[in-house]
């Protein structure tokens, strides 16, 4: 009985996240839209929307990735109800730490755009130090109280939205303005996390000094993320083509829409410190394969139309966002596993030595290695084929990252399957995967380009597909059962 709740609840965590997700994203399109008009348009203009994105890559990118390193290793330990408040004033310390090494580069950096306005630079400062912030609580809250991962981001992109519209347009604080926008969005969502996460958050620096050894196991995986985003700089060097890069760009902005299913799986990691439960792990692979499948369905039907509205000659980057997508829904996959390993993984432990001789490390690492394959094919494509059509070329670009993807998740599965003994479930994995790819010749024949049609055909085949998966898929069954057991829990009491 407690075990089949834990599934059922990785299941309701899962979709009430992918819900949120789905919710703010038209709030994250507007704002989006919004910063590019008003940056680029007179009295301001592409240099400051070109500024705005430097700034951005810089702050929110490069100069918070130590960050990233400590999110799940954090959510291990915040799931095991260990004190993590002294994780989180070391997270503050080294975003101040980045904050001051960011201010000392400022010189350089506004030497590097044609706007020689230092205080935006120096106010960007702020980014660093609460995305560090962010990232703890988030991944704190992912570990102990994952449902309110979704609520938060809500509340993120309500407040940014609201607080740019009145900076950009009653007060016309330009970058400014867009910053401040960020800036009150974080905040609010920093304290949001704070409340209502149920972890414990007193202070123990033994813990937060164990977490930061710890995290380095987890520097290969990023290191696997630089050397990967090196292929743009690779292909600019052979083709010398700026449009091969724009063609790439402009397939991974929309493939990006994939990870948002990722969301699916936010309360694994909790729910498995609860009870090593094998059975977890099918779970989250079938809820996963199902959401997974549907989200990469909709961007294979609407993904001409959206490339269309990023700039209609973007539409010649469609094959390489057919790869990209499936490249993204295998990570997402893996992700299952990567996350179930974090969990298993006894150096990991704040006592435990060796972390470099673990699961996580050595799955990292090989990844790694394995990465420089994937790499190398790309740029020996790209060298052979450099003198055919740009759209090719960018397309080419994208095999080492579905090469590394594939290798990515075999590695991870083994390893897991290893630990956890858990079976495969491969009809409710591959039915929703197979009807996705059903959708695939369907998208090269009908080509929507308005939003009407778009959300035409991803009504019509929301449904096409849910009725598929309902009769054939059994877990399809069992989730139509629970959503609709929880719509009658909530509304007819």
């Amino acid at each position: 009985m407690e075990r089949g709740k834990r599934r059922e609840g990785v299941t309701r965590i899962g979709l009430y996240n992918v819900l949120f997700r789905i919710s703010v994203a038209p709030l994250s399109f507007i704002f989006t839209f919004l910063v590019a008009r008003y940056l680029s348009n007179p009295p301001y203009g592409t240099t400051y929307f070109a500024t705005w994105q430097t700034l951005y890559v810089f702050t929110v990118g490069y100069f918070t990735i130590p960050a990233d390193l400590f999110s799940l290793i954090t959510s291990r330990y915040s799931a095991e109800k260990k004190d993590v408040g002294g994780i989180v004033i070391v997270n503050l310390l080294s975003g101040a730490l980045s904050g001051i090494i960011f201010a000392l580069l400022v010189p350089y950096y506004v030497s590097l755009t044609k706007l020689d306005i230092p205080l935006y630079f120096y106010s960007a400062i702020s980014l660093i130090v609460l995305t560090y912030l962010l990232k703890v609580t988030n991944a704190i809250a992912q570990g102990r109280t994952p449902k309110i991962v979704g609520i938060s981001a809500v509340v993120f992109q309500a407040l940014r939205l609201i607080f740019g519209l009145f900076f950009m347009f009653v007060l016309n604080l330009s970058i400014l303005a867009v910053i401040l926008a960020y800036d009150i969005g974080y905040i609010a969502q920093i304290l949001f996390n704070i409340f209502f996460i149920r972890a414990n958050l007193k202070l123990d620096f033994n813990i937060a000094k164990a977490a930061v050894r710890k995290s380095l196991v987890y520097i290969a995986n990023y290191l696997q993320y630089i050397l990967e985003a090196s292929i743009v700089w690779i292909a600019l060097g052979i083709t010398n083509s700026d449009l091969v890069v724009a063609y790439f760009e402009s397939a991974i902005i929309v493939s990006n829409i994939q990870i948002w299913t990722q969301a699916s799986y936010t309360g694994l990691m909790a729910k498995l410190a609860e009870d090593k439960d094998p059975s977890l792990i099918p779970v989250s692979i079938k809820l996963y394969s199902i959401i997974g499948s549907l989200f990469l369905t909709l961007i294979y039907l609407d993904g001409y139309g959206l490339l269309f509205k990023l700039r209609p000659d973007y539409i010649q980057a469609i094959f390489a966002l057919y790869v990209l997508t499936f490249s993204n829904y295998l990570r997402g996959l893996y992700g299952i596993f990567y996350q179930a390993i974090t969990m298993a993984d006894p150096t990991l432990s704040p006592n435990s030595q060796n972390e470099f001789k673990g699961y996580v490390f050595s799955l990292t690492r090989n990844n790694l290695v394995f990465s420089l394959v994937g790499l190398g094919a790309s740029s020996l494509l790209i060298y052979l084929f450099s003198s055919y059509p740009s759209y090719i070329v960018a397309m080419l670009m994208t095999i080492g990252l579905l090469i590394n993807s594939l290798v990515m998740l075999f590695t991870s599965f083994k390893l897991s399957s290893r630990i956890y003994k858990f079976s495969f479930p491969l009809k409710e994995f591959l039915i929703p995967l197979l009807l996705s790819f059903i959708s695939l010749p369907i998208s090269m024949r009908f080509k929507p380009i308005t939003f009407l049609q778009m959300i035409e055909y991803s009504i019509i085949w929301i449904i096409v597909f849910s009725s598929f998966n309902v009769i054939l898929n059994p877990y399809g069954k069992q989730l139509f059962t629970l959503i609709i057991r929880e719509f009658k829990q909530r509304y007819y009491k």
